[in-house]
């Protein structure tokens, strides 16, 4: 290399290590760097400690179809110790008999986990019920079907029998859509029912899978894992 080249870039080099300023923010990116590097975010996922996954679509409240997206459920600012309003998610097939069996579950702790009940004493706990369409011979699921299921109501079939019949009361929470499966494969649903129970910062805290003692359902996860003011 020409000696006037080499001088050039020495002098080039020199301005910056001379630049008490230069160096600072070359340190700051050095660092960002770093941390970029060898930081572990959270995974997205179903298993505890996960964030939840996306989930978005259309959710049956009783009077119409309306657009759902779970994350307006969470409060990125929650810390452990505050009150907060933790999700109860089921993932469930309308012709499952094993849902249908589980229906009056989900609406006791509906009833139960309510900021007026003075046993509870916390703030409510929001559930959603996720309809798929298992790949199963008869699993011919539709959104009339889904609300049927929901509302106890006649002229639609749930798991060989009359949806109105099933027992439990009818539910009032959102039943959102998920025919097309897309949540079921996005949050990789092994069955149904399957339940997650999901902090109020959005990081799974419990799901079906879990086998300790005293955490057996979701309401029992409830009991132990969300804060109640004493």
């Amino acid at each position: 290399m020409p000696p006037h080249l080499m001088r050039l870039h020495e002098d080039e080099a020199a301005g910056v290590t001379d630049n008490p300023l230069l160096m600072v923010a070359s340190l700051v990116m050095a660092g960002l760097m770093v941390v970029a590097i060898t930081s572990n975010p959270i995974a997205k996922g179903m298993d505890v400690g996960d964030r939840a996954p996306e989930l978005v679509s259309e959710a049956y409240d009783g009077a119409g179809w309306a657009t759902f997206d779970l994350k307006s459920y969470f409060n990125d600012s929650w810390v452990e110790g505050q009150r907060g309003s933790w999700v109860v998610i089921e993932f469930l097939d309308t012709d499952c008999p094993y849902c249908i069996r589980d229906a009056p579950k989900m609406g006791d702790w509906d009833a139960f986990f309510d900021e007026d009940n003075p046993d509870w004493g916390n703030e409510d706990v929001q559930f959603v019920a996720v309809a798929v369409e298992l790949k199963i011979t008869g699993h011919d699921s539709s959104r009339e079907e889904i609300q049927a299921f929901r509302d106890k109501t006649p002229g639609y079939s749930c798991a060989n029998q009359q949806c109105d019949s099933r027992d439990g009361t009818p539910h009032d929470f959102p039943y959102v859509d998920d025919l097309k499966r897309k949540a079921a494969d996005d949050w990789k649903l092994p069955g149904t029912p399957y339940y997650v129970v999901i902090q109020p910062d959005g990081i799974v805290a419990w799901n079906t899978d879990v086998k300790r003692p005293g955490l057996d359902n979701a309401g029992e996860a409830l009991m132990s894992l969300a804060v109640v003011d004493a």
